[in-house]
């Protein structure tokens, strides 16, 4: 009875083991991050799934990618700020505008950045914050913050419900340019890296947290080829004159 009892424990103890999560099925060699230590994180959700992530620059101004708002419609989407989830807990507040650059390009992926305005301000607290855009260019070398909850395996089709978070490190910002445009950063790690369903969220340098990209795009995930980012410093006049103009319209409306 009792041998029985202990190969009982030990099947239950094998089944218990499988249903961890392996390192491999998380945001590529990341890790859970809570929503506290990234209060700039949103969740973009269209019909109440998600979409992209975005970061909070005030409590009506999102910023996210500009392919996460391309082909939706404005009624169906919402941001979740305040928890770690992006399907439960939070804030829950609807788009009321969302202005993608003029001159993006979806099939070259070229200005890919857009601003929402939200129909209500969110209430900040230690789990909601603003993030500051950075000022100065990155440098190469420089270890970097991204956090999302996109697909956890290159080829799944299912987002990893808990927020992870992944250092990367700037790559040499004159190569990157040349290779892929002025608009944009190049950052990497060795088996790290973001994937689909990250599109739209913050590239967050350290220690400072300033927000200096925007996760745009990628040839596969964790391969040898860098992440792509919207480069916010390249951006910073066209966020000050869209949200002024958008945000005083907003509030004109109201």
């Amino acid at each position: 009875m009792f041998f029985k009892c202990i190969i009982l424990l030990s099947i239950a103890v094998l089944v218990f083991a499988a249903q961890i999560p392996r390192p491999e099925e998380r945001i590529i060699g990341g890790h859970y991050i809570p929503i506290e230590y990234v209060p700039w994180q949103v969740s973009l959700l269209n019909n109440m799934v998600l979409r992209c992530g975005g970061s909070i620059l005030s409590d009506r101004v999102i910023l996210t990618a500009a392919h996460c708002v391309f082909n939706v419609t404005i009624e169906d989407l919402s941001v979740r700020a305040g928890s770690s989830h992006w399907g439960k807990g939070g804030q829950v507040v609807k788009v009321l505008k969302a202005i993608p650059h003029e001159q993006y390009c979806h099939s070259c992926s070229v200005n890919d950045v857009a601003v929402l305005i939200l129909e209500s301000p969110l209430k900040f607290s230690a789990d909601v914050q603003n993030i500051a855009l950075a000022e100065k260019p990155s440098q190469a070398g420089n270890i970097t913050l991204v956090s999302g909850w996109g697909v956890t395996l290159e080829g799944a089709n299912f987002s990893w419900p808990i927020l992870q978070g992944v250092h990367v490190t700037i790559l040499d910002p004159t190569e990157c340019k040349r290779s892929h445009g002025e608009d944009v950063i190049c950052a990497d790690a060795v088996e790290r890296d973001v994937c689909n369903g990250d599109s739209g969220g913050p590239l967050v340098s350290l220690p400072d947290r300033k927000l200096i990209g925007i996760v745009s795009w990628g040839y596969g995930c964790a391969r040898k080829n860098p992440g792509i980012y919207a480069d916010v410093v390249f951006f910073r006049n066209w966020l000050s004159s869209t949200i002024n103009e958008n945000l005083n319209s907003s509030t004109d409306e109201c």
